[in-house]
């Protein structure tokens, strides 16, 4: 069998794995992104509702910081959610969304003057200030208090992936593509990597590695109508409960969507 040395293992090339192994190289470690699939395929790429940020840009999200947003996040998880990873992802978000346009993210801008949008089925004409012409744009997404998705028109995954793969790669990342994870090497209550299986001639490669993180997204392939593509099957989580070691948490919060019409299987958006 193969053996394959690195720092730092991802096991999944979409935005998760890819910002995780920028990190990694970062810090000087030999990275490498283990993926299904080319990873600016990734299904990272079917998202296009934005991103979550309180940049309070424009009109409709005057006012908006953190702690609405954090308040926002709470309330709409019905009290469920982690608060401290809520109030982390809040804090950060505005940095994460700035960064990703200097790395090349096209957000769509705000163009001053007055835009027509419909607003509770009525339609409504919203003038935005000179001062803010050309900033980053939001909106209504998700019924929070504030519009605060930023977004690059309906592309906003397929944008934010090429981005930030553009930076693993520029980072000298591996990225290895049509690799497949079957199992995990532990030992000790401790993993060191894990055996994978190339997707094109088959063949079995130990990938050894002082850290290893699981980023294989959702599973909506569980469900027999969803739009996730072929490849959301969740192999990552299942590899980690074969341990018998490592245990998934809040699996009764497991998001299917996107979610179809059933039994067309076309997009039902959740907003």
């Amino acid at each position: 069998m193969n053996v394959k040395y690195y720092d730092a293992l991802v096991i999944g090339g979409g935005l998760a794995g890819l910002r995780a192994a920028v990190a990694a190289a970062d810090k000087g470690l030999s990275t490498v992104v283990l993926s299904l699939c080319p990873v600016k395929r990734s299904h990272s790429a079917a998202a296009q509702g934005g991103m979550q940020a309180s940049l309070g840009n424009s009109k409709m999200s005057e006012g908006d910081n953190e702690d609405v947003h954090f308040a926002d996040t709470v309330k709409g998880s019905d009290w469920g959610c982690d608060q401290e990873v809520a109030r982390m992802f809040v804090q950060t978000a505005p940095k994460a969304i700035r960064e990703l346009a200097a790395w090349g993210v096209p957000w769509t801008r705000i163009t001053k003057g007055k835009r027509s949008a419909i607003i509770n089925a009525q339609k409504t004409t919203i003038d935005e200030k000179e001062s803010v012409h050309g900033l980053i744009h939001s909106r209504d997404f998700g019924g929070t208090k504030k519009w605060r998705t930023c977004f690059t028109a309906d592309a906003t995954g397929h944008t934010m992936l090429f981005g930030v793969a553009n930076e693993a790669l520029k980072r000298n990342v591996e990225i290895h593509d049509r690799k497949e994870a079957i199992a995990l090497i532990h030992e000790n209550n401790r993993c060191y990597g894990a055996i994978v299986r190339d997707l094109v001639t088959g063949e079995i490669t130990a990938y050894v590695a002082k850290g290893t993180l699981i980023a294989t997204g959702g599973y909506g392939r569980i469900y027999k109508h969803t739009t996730n593509a072929v490849i959301c099957e969740g192999i990552g989580a299942a590899i980690a409960l074969e341990t018998g070691i490592a245990r998934l948490g809040n699996m009764e919060a497991v998001q299917f969507h996107p979610t179809p019409i059933v039994p067309s299987g076309i997009l039902l958006t959740e907003g």
